[in-house]
Order: structure tokens, then C-alpha cells, then sequence
């Protein structure tokens, strides 16, 4: 994996004035080293660094039990047992580098990248070294492939079908006056989902009045709202093809009857706010500049502040999109709960998802942005009015 990408991410560390990319792991604490290695699993016990010059051939150290059994990744390995010859060891490792970046976030603003312990930076500082944060280099072993991002707009034509399912199957129940609930409505999503051979993780989020107030509402089969006559309709779904592939990721808006007019100022509010986050990266990656996610944040947060809602905001303006879990790795555009100033690079995916929330109904409107270097794709379906049950 690093021989795939080195020439990239040593063109990067030129870029950002950089001597290079210290990786450091022990036990799994930096789930991050085992993607750029891709070491395969293999049982290691002791501390273990990647040093990856801006310039010249990446080296490893680990410690000499180790030395064995080490992955061969090609590079050479160096090795310690001691304290102090570790300590020796990364001194020689480094050589005259003095600014290294590391899975480090200053003030822990970012904790998704923020994997180092400060006992580990405090020994390298010891020896004389600027540690800053490796972020933009993790996204570079994270870039989707063309199949991948194929599997993803799969996933995200079958989200569409199932966010028209359970409008068809809202209104088939009050038309017919048939009692719905929460909870009956997120299970037949989930099975259309699982019918069609996509794996949705877990059930969707389904809030009905006072549920979509609250951004994470779990509805279950003990407790659980009956939609009735002047109920705001929150679904947000999920779903990726089954292996290493991206989910997608939507959040839809219904009502029972005709919204009230705070409904309709919300939900407005709502979308032009998700829409000038999309104008932004569109304007920033066409013409070639940079853009780190906390800009997005504020970006959209400026919208839903000037238009009143300030008091009604509870998270981000959006995630990437993950393999493992609907979350990803990358960027998010986030200001908010963390300052996240890593860049938006090309062939990744995110979730532009503002929301405003009240105690007797809340809005968010989802859709998915996949970014390349001249602009972003909408991947999603991306819903301009209310569907009126």
C-alpha cells in the first residue's frame, strides 16, 4: 500500500513543506497504520514506526523480537529492544527531519485523526521535532476506486426507491385509515433494503412529530409514535452493497396535511442552507482551491444563524462517507463539534446534511456529494419541496 501511494504522498509532504510522515502504532491504538501498511492482521506486540521521507525510501522500525516476523513490505527494517535504543533508534530513523506530520490533532479539535498518545509526542518533541497533523495524508489511501464509486450510486438509486416505498406505503395506510407507527415504517424500509441484496448496517432513523426533533431517534416495537394528522415525517436511510464498498446516505422530509408555516420557513431554510454548502465546494474545487471541511460548516451554519435558527442546531453539517460503518475516515464538514481542517480532496464521498430542531418536530434534509477536481457530482436524490401525505 505505501509503494502504491508513495510518490503521491512524498509530492504532498513537498507541497506542505514537510520532512516526512512518521506512522506510529502499538497494539492497534492507530487503526490507521495497519491501512497505509496493509500488514494483513499480522500479530505484533511492541511498538512499531513507518518513516516515510518527503524524499528517499521509507524505513521501518520495530522491535527486535519482531524483526522476523514483520511484514515484508519491501522497505528496510531497522530495529530496538531498550527504552533508551528505541529512543536512539528513531533519533537515527529521522535523521535531520525536524517537521513531521503524525495522526495528531493540536488541542484534540480533531479526535478522528488524533491517535498518537502524548506520552509518544512528548518523546519525540524530547529530540527536537514539530509534530503536526497527518490528516490530508490519511485521505489519500482512503480515495474511492471507479467500482467503488460505481457500488455507491447503486446504493444510492436503492435509498431512492425505498424513500418512495415508504411514501407509497404512508399513504396507502391514510388513505385507507389504517393506523402506522414509527417503528412499522422503519422495519418495511429495512426489509425493501435487505430485499434487494443491500446492507443497511442497522434500521433507519424514522421520526414522527416530536421523534424528528431529535437528530438520533430509535424507534422500537414497545415504544413507538402513531402518525396522526399534523405530523412532521422524518426518515433518514442508509445502505451499501454488501463487501468493500461506500455507503450512501439520505435524510427525507414528509408531513400529515398541510405544514404549518414555521414547517414551511424551516424546511426552506433548511435546504438553502444544504444548497450553498454545495455552491461552495462546487465555486472552491472547479476553480482549483482549497477548501478544509470546518469552512463547509460554516458555510451552511451562516445560512440557518442569520435566518433565526442558531438555538435550533445540535450537530455538524455533515460526514464522509465509510466502508466499515456510514461514518467514515475523511473529512466532515464540521466546525461545530470539532474543527475539522482537513482539505476535501478528490474521489471521496460526503453527506451535506443541515438540520434545525424543535420540541414538536425537527428537519434535516441529506444528500450525498462524491468530490473530483473539477467540482462535485450529487449522487443522491436532493429534495427541493415537502411530500404532502
Amino acid at each position: 500500500m505505501i509503494r502504491h501511494k508513495l510518490s503521491q504522498v512524498q509530492a504532498f509532504l513537498q507541497e506542505q513543506g514537510l520532512d516526512g510522515w512518521l506512522i506510529y502504532d502499538f497494539r492497534g491504538i492507530n487503526p490507521f497504520a495497519i491501512k497505509v501498511l496493509n500488514h494483513g492482521g499480522n500479530l505484533l506486540t511492541r511498538r512499531w514506526f513507518v518513516w516515510i521521507p518527503s524524499q528517499g525510501e521509507p524505513k521501518i522500525l520495530v522491535h527486535d523480537i519482531e524483526f522476523g516476523s514483520f511484514p515484508d513490505t519491501g522497505y528496510p527494517l531497522h530495529k530496538y529492544n531498550s527504552r533508551q535504543s528505541l529512543l536512539e533508534e528513531v533519533k537515527k530513523l529521522l535523521g535531520s527531519a525536524r517537521t513531521v506530520a503524525m495522526e495528531y490533532s493540536p488541542q484534540n479539535n480533531n479526535p478522528y485523526v488524533s491517535k498518537v498518545d502524548g506520552g509518544t509526542l512528548d518523546m519525540l518533541r524530547s529530540l527536537g521535532l514539530e509534530v503536526v497533523s497527518s490528516g490530508d495524508l490519511l485521505q489519500l489511501f482512503l480515495a474511492w476506486t471507479p467500482q467503488q464509486l460505481a457500488n455507491h450510486r447503486k446504493a444510492s438509486a436503492v435509498l431512492t426507491q425505498t424513500k418512495d416505498a415508504a411514501l407509497e406505503f404512508l399513504r396507502q395506510k391514510v388513505s385507507s385509515h389504517t393506523p402506522v407507527n414509527e417503528y412499522q415504517l422503519q422495519q418495511h424500509m429495512n426489509a425493501f433494503i435487505v430485499e434487494r441484496g443491500f446492507d443497511p448496517d442497522h434500521p433507519p432513523i424514522v421520526g414522527f412529530g416530536p421523534g424528528s426533533g431529535d437528530p438520533h431517534y430509535v424507534p422500537s416495537a414497545t415504544h413507538s409514535k402513531t402518525l396522526e394528522p399534523g405530523d412532521a415525517i422524518l426518515m433518514d436511510l442508509w445502505c451499501k452493497l454488501p463487501g468493500d464498498n461506500p455507503f450512501a446516505d439520505i435524510t427525507w422530509m414528509a408531513h400529515y396535511g398541510s405544514p404549518h408555516e414555521r414547517f414551511v420557513q424551516a424546511f426552506q431554510s433548511v435546504i438553502a442552507a444544504r444548497d450553498s454548502g454545495l455552491k461552495l465546494l462546487q465555486s472552491r474545487l472547479r476553480s482549483n482551491q482549497a477548501v478544509r471541511g470546518y469552512e463547509v460548516d460554516l458555510e451552511v451554519r451562516k445560512v440557518l444563524i442569520d435566518a433565526g435558527y442558531e438555538a435550533n442546531l445540535k450537530h455538524r453539517t455533515g460526514h464522509s462517507l465509510g466502508i466499515s460503518t456510514v461514518h467514515g475516515e475523511v473529512a466532515h464538514f464540521d466546525g461545530f463539534e470539532t474543527l475539522d481542517e482537513r482539505l476535501v480532496l478528490p474521489e471521496l464521498g460526503f453527506t451535506l446534511e443541515p438540520g434545525v430542531y424543535f420540541p414538536d418536530f425537527g428537519i434535516r434534509s441529506e444528500i450525498n456529494v462524491y468530490s473530483k477536481t473539477d467540482g462535485v457530482e450529487v449522487t443522491t436524490a436532493k429534495q427541493t419541496a415537502i411530500d404532502i401525505l
